[in-house]
């Protein structure tokens, strides 16, 4: 029997859509994601904030959004991804995050970040050209030109207000190209490029 995916035969469950995405990113390394954890902690502790925490190993600067994609991601999309990460070869660069805050979001689900302003000159330079690559390629990401780099801790019951916190810096090593199934906490990487 045939049928699409949003059809039901009888006697047949229907299928749940899931939401597949695709972005550039930089995934922090131990130490810094380590550090980042404690400034979660902390903030906890002392604000009792609460929320869904976002996992160690997931902890990254979104550096662009490709899209969101029904069921499964779009090879062609993909394809083009990977050939402007390929295009690149770009100098390693210093992050340094120095703050932590909010966004605004949906009630009880508001982004608790790790932000800064001095020390991410090199990286908004850097999404620039990545930026430029992509969509040289045919690609046209979600991502505007405007970036505000960060990286999103939890996603927390209430806004807390910006406040410093000793720096968390490293020199990234690579940029990543991630499909997240959204919702799963379940990342792919399927592709990988040094910065040196």
């Amino acid at each position: 029997m045939t049928y699409d995916l949003f059809s039901t035969p009888a006697g047949e469950a229907p299928k749940q859509a899931t939401i597949e995405r695709l972005f550039f990113g930089l995934m922090l390394p131990e130490t810094p994601a380590q550090a980042a954890v404690e400034v979660l902690e902390e903030s906890r502790r002392e604000q009792g904030l609460r929320g869904q925490p976002i996992r160690k190993d997931r902890l990254h600067i979104t550096l662009i959004h490709i899209g969101d994609y029904e069921n499964a991601l779009p090879q062609r999309i993909v394809d083009e991804a990977l050939n402007a990460g390929a295009s690149l070869a770009l100098p390693a660069f210093d992050v340094i995050f120095d703050r932590e805050t909010s966004f605004s979001g949906a009630p009880g689900r508001y982004p608790h970040i790790l932000s800064g302003a001095e020390g991410l000159d090199a990286l908004k330079a850097f999404r620039s050209e990545l930026l430029k690559a992509v969509i040289r390629h045919g690609v046209k990401p979600l991502s505007r030109q405007d970036f505000n780099p960060h990286v999103t801790l939890s996603y927390a019951d209430r806004r807390l207000p910006e406040r410093p916190i000793p720096p968390i810096g490293w020199r990234p090593e690579e940029f990543v190209l991630i499909h997240s199934e959204v919702g799963r906490s379940i990342y792919h990487t399927l592709g990988r490029w040094p910065l040196r």
